[in-house]
């Protein structure tokens, strides 16, 4: 009895590590354009400009990691505690310009989350996976993969990615996915985020995150606007 249960016991070992290799891509802000002043003659509005480049140069010391394997992959900053050492509060607020919390999808169950933490409370928003891209013909080279252009309009603004089918994982930043290939780089608003480094057959640590109350998206992005529009009712 010992050695067939030793036998399967080492196929399960190897079988549990093979489950755990995914490949592991880092990613930096490549671009961020300058907020600019103008209103030079309001002292309250000079401060908040400079409180916004203070958190923008911060972003730009930021390393997000992306990791995958088949079906599951998350992203999130790596926590780094020289940013706010340096710059006091502002690499809080470059995170939040970026995109706080952590980014999960697994594709086989179709789930899309994402972990927010409001007016002191925790969340977990919760989502499917179901992206309505644009795919263009626009071709460009970025870190020596052939990349395609994808759009998407959301809100009133167009959120604009690169992809790759060099390498076939339909996932990518700040949870964005569902695409024939990695999404290389994002660029969103006034800010590009690139892919630096991207390394296979690496151990990943993966797990569904556990941040709080379960909200939908559409509760959460709900319960946002009545946050607004009750800060702007306010004298």
């Amino acid at each position: 009895m010992f050695r067939p249960l030793f036998y399967h016991f080492i196929i399960f070992l190897s079988l549990s590590f093979y489950a755990q290799t995914g490949t592991i891509c880092h990613y930096k802000i490549v671009e961020f354009k300058e907020f600019e002043i103008k209103k030079p003659d309001d002292e309250s509005h000079r401060y908040a400009v400079k409180t916004l480049n203070q958190a923008r140069e911060a972003s730009l010391e930021f390393d997000f990691v992306l990791q995958f394997n088949d079906s599951v992959s998350s992203f999130k900053l790596v926590d780094r505690m020289d940013n706010d050492v340096n710059m006091p509060g502002s690499a809080k607020i470059g995170h939040a310009m970026i995109g706080s919390g952590e980014f999960y999808q697994n594709t086989k169950s179709g789930i899309w989350l994402k972990t927010s933490e409001t007016t002191g409370k925790k969340y977990t928003v919760q989502d499917s996976i179901d992206f309505d891209w644009i795919v263009t013909k626009e071709t460009k080279i970025i870190n020596r993969f052939t990349c395609f252009k994808a759009e998407l309009p959301e809100n009133g603004t167009i959120k604009e990615v690169w992809f790759t089918p060099q390498i076939p994982a339909s996932f990518g930043p700040l949870g964005f996915g569902g695409l024939p290939g990695l999404i290389v780089e994002v660029k969103r608003g006034t800010f590009v985020l690139s892919l630096v480094e991207i390394s296979t057959n690496q151990p990943v640590n993966i797990k569904k995150p556990d941040f709080g109350k379960i909200i939908s998206a559409e509760k959460y992005n709900k319960m946002l606007d009545d946050m607004r529009g009750t800060f702007f009712k306010q004298d």
